[in-house]
């Protein structure tokens, strides 16, 4: 027989030889069965096949059959739950999203990455079992391919290269700010916790895959280490930080390149100011540090909006601040990657002046180690608009 030409019998039939009929149902039936011949073939069929299936001997599953049912069914609800979280999001992480494919891997990677809040704890996520009270079993785990890790990798490396740019591009004698200023870079960038997620994630692609992606996880996680490390000896030693020791740290490690640079990363609009993210001082006002924090925190989301809210409460509280230039250069920035060109240069000409002959070296320095080389040229032609029409 061929499959196309297989019919299925009847729910009347299984109920029949499987004895669920009722008694009524039953006499109904069997006067049926006397009057068509195909109906008792079927009938007839079904309790051969039965009676076949009965002498089939039994062989027990290999242990831990129930535990790998079981957690296959979690990992698809796990992945499920996922999809739903990120189809619900306001504003996702990355643009690219909508293109990748989210299976159970993409879909747990993503909200792994991000962050949803009560999704994942310690690595894994707890659901609900359905035994009384015991513990739930372990979800089974994921296996990632590069096209799942992709918008994780594309977010690390954005990351990087972004803490890379502000340390090298931000000038700072005094040594207690220093350090604070490198602490923060650390936290906000969150680089050292994603590093170990990410190189046990990476770790099971194909060997042809993982290298470049273990050469440079492996390379910053060295580096940030070293920069750390340089934090605390400053502080022990009651010395400034040697800026060369830690520039020296990141310029060890080579940017990914290839299709991860190819992702557009951009969010909408949080609070400029999240629970925790600023402490009061003794006055009562928010330290410098703290608040220049905020824009930091909000480049590392990739919320551009944030960014320039934030820098503008920055300049608004400290106007002759240690960071007023990194704060207008990423409010610059951010207005470009918004596609507002004119509002850049509005920017520029209010925090350095008209032309480039009114700027500090210094000052100049900053706003181009924080743009593209396209950037820079977009910034240059509006800025010209902008002197014609005055």
């Amino acid at each position: 027989m061929e499959p196309a030409d297989y019919k299925p019998f009847s729910a009347d039939v299984h109920d029949y030889v499987g004895g669920r009929m009722s008694a009524d149902a039953e006499r109904d039936f069997e006067r049926k069965l006397g009057n068509n011949a195909e109906l008792k073939q079927q009938v007839d069929q079904l309790r051969k096949s039965l009676d076949l299936l009965h002498t089939l001997p039994m062989q027990e599953p290999k242990e831990g059959f129930d535990q790998r049912v079981i957690g296959r069914i979690r990992e698809e609800e796990l992945a499920d739950r996922a999809r739903r979280q990120i189809a619900a999001a306001p504003a996702p992480m990355w643009q690219h999203i909508v293109q990748v494919g989210l299976g159970a891997a993409a879909a747990a990677l993503v909200l792994a990455v991000i962050g949803v809040p009560g999704m994942f704890q310690d690595g894994t996520d707890k659901l609900d079992g359905t035994g009384g009270g015991e513990a739930a079993a372990p979800v089974a785990r994921v296996s990632a391919t590069e096209d799942d890790l992709l918008p994780a990798l594309a977010d690390h490396n954005a990351r990087f290269e972004s803490l890379r740019r502000n340390v090298a591009h931000t000038s700072v004698s005094d040594p207690d700010l220093q350090r604070q200023f490198l602490s923060m870079e650390l936290q906000y960038s969150d680089l050292q916790r994603r590093n170990r997620w990410l190189a046990d994630q990476v770790a099971g692609l194909p060997s042809g895959k993982r290298v470049q992606y273990e050469r440079f996880l492996e390379k910053l996680e060295s580096a940030l280490a070293e920069v750390s490390e340089e934090v605390s000896r400053s502080s022990g030693d009651r010395r400034p930080v040697d800026m060369k020791t830690v520039m020296a740290a990141l310029d060890r490690v080579q940017a990914l390149q290839g299709e991860v640079s190819s992702y557009t990363l951009s969010a909408n609009g949080g609070s400029i100011v999240p629970d925790g993210s600023t402490q009061p001082t003794d006055t009562g006002k928010l330290a410098e540090v703290g608040l220049y924090a905020l824009v930091r925190r909000a480049d590392y989301r990739h919320d551009n909006p944030a960014v320039i809210d934030a820098a503008s409460v920055y300049l608004g509280r400290f106007p002759q601040g240690y960071f007023v230039d990194e704060a207008n250069a990423a409010s610059i920035a951010a207005h470009l990657r918004l596609g507002e060109d004119d509002l850049a240069a509005k920017r520029f000409k209010a925090g350095f002046g008209d032309y480039d002959e009114d700027v500090k070296p210094g000052q100049l320095a900053i706003v181009r180690g924080l743009l593209t080389p396209d950037e820079y040229e977009r910034l240059g032609i509006a800025r010209k608009a902008l002197r014609e029409h005055e």
